[in-house]
C-alpha cells in the first residue's frame, strides 16, 4: 500500500466563480475571476489543495437537486490552456462541500 501524495494536478490559468439568484432580492452578481499567474507561492498551494479536493473533471455539469427557492446559483469554472471545467450548483442542492470551499476561495480574491 502506497503513502505517496496523490499527484498534484496542473494549475490552471484562471478560475471563475459568479453568483446569482435568490426570490427575496434577485441578484446577479459579477464574474471574479483569478489569474493564477499573479498568485504568491502560498496561494498557489492553496489553489492546488483545493482543486484537488473539487475534482472538477468529475463534476456533473449541473446538480440536478432542487434546493430551495430562494437559493443562489453558483457557476464555477476552471480554464487551463487546452480545456476548461464549468459546473453549476445551488445552495441545498446536495453538491459536494469542497465546490463551495473553492467558490468561497475564488470570491474572497476579488480584487
Amino acid at each position: 500500500m502506497s503513502t505517496d501524495p496523490a499527484p498534484a494536478l496542473p494549475l490552471p490559468v484562471v478560475v471563475e466563480c459568479q453568483r446569482q439568484g435568490g426570490i427575496a432580492f434577485p441578484l446577479r452578481r459579477p464574474t471574479v475571476s483569478v489569474e493564477v499567474a499573479g498568485l504568491d507561492e502560498a496561494e498557489r498551494q492553496a489553489l492546488s489543495r483545493l482543486l484537488q479536493a473539487a475534482d472538477m473533471a468529475d463534476q456533473p455539469p449541473a446538480f440536478p437537486g432542487p434546493g430551495h427557492p430562494d437559493a443562489l446559483e453558483t457557476q464555477l469554472t476552471v480554464a487551463w490552456p487546452d480545456h476548461s471545467a464549468t459546473v453549476r450548483f445551488r445552495d441545498g442542492d446536495g453538491h459536494p462541500a469542497p465546490l463551495d470551499e473553492l467558490a468561497g476561495w475564488v470570491l474572497r480574491h476579488k480584487r
